[in-house]
């Protein structure tokens, strides 16, 4: 249970829109300044809910919805390490909550689906001050790792990792 009529399960194909319009709104909101607005404005609703929809069909790694009612609050997925060298077998590989539902204890339900207290590795983008310092209070740790990754369209990230033991 996330707070009042939220509840935190696993995410089904009937949540791709809902998942897509999370993701993109958290990525407006909170990379504004951090990657190019031409990147957070070609964003798209219904290109993202198609990628939803492969993800989900795959079943390959669980993805976790924060929902109230039928509307996503929030969600987060994750897995086996996908890095060369990983400092944790498990890796969060994404976790994004509605910015309206931001401080508003969503996100750590989701955190604790998706990983529990095992240890475990994630990426945050560079200068993500308040992902950073959620993260922080989950008890993880910057540990030095970098990395540039290439968004859809081509623009740079750079990400840092964070490990929890």
């Amino acid at each position: 249970m996330a707070g009042t009529g939220t509840t935190v399960r696993r995410a089904t194909a009937t949540d791709a829109r809902g998942l897509a319009e999370v993701h993109i709104r958290a990525w407006r909101i909170s990379y504004a300044g951090l990657i190019p607005q031409a990147t957070l404005d070609r964003l798209d609703v219904s290109a993202r809910t198609r990628a939803w929809e492969r993800i989900l069909a795959s079943d390959r790694d669980p993805t976790w919805a924060a929902v109230a009612g039928h509307r996503v609050l929030g969600f987060a997925s994750s897995g086996a390490a996908r890095d060369a060298a990983p400092p944790a077998r498990l890796e969060l590989y994404s976790i994004y909550v509605d910015p309206d539902r931001h401080g508003a204890g969503v996100a750590e339900p989701l955190l604790d689906a998706a990983i529990g207290d095992r240890p475990a590795y994630l990426w945050v983008l560079a200068g993500n001050a308040r992902a950073i310092r959620f993260y922080e209070k989950q008890g993880f740790d910057l540990d030095g790792g970098a990395k540039d990754e290439t968004a859809a369209d081509g623009t740079p990230m750079h990400e840092l990792r964070m490990t929890r033991s």
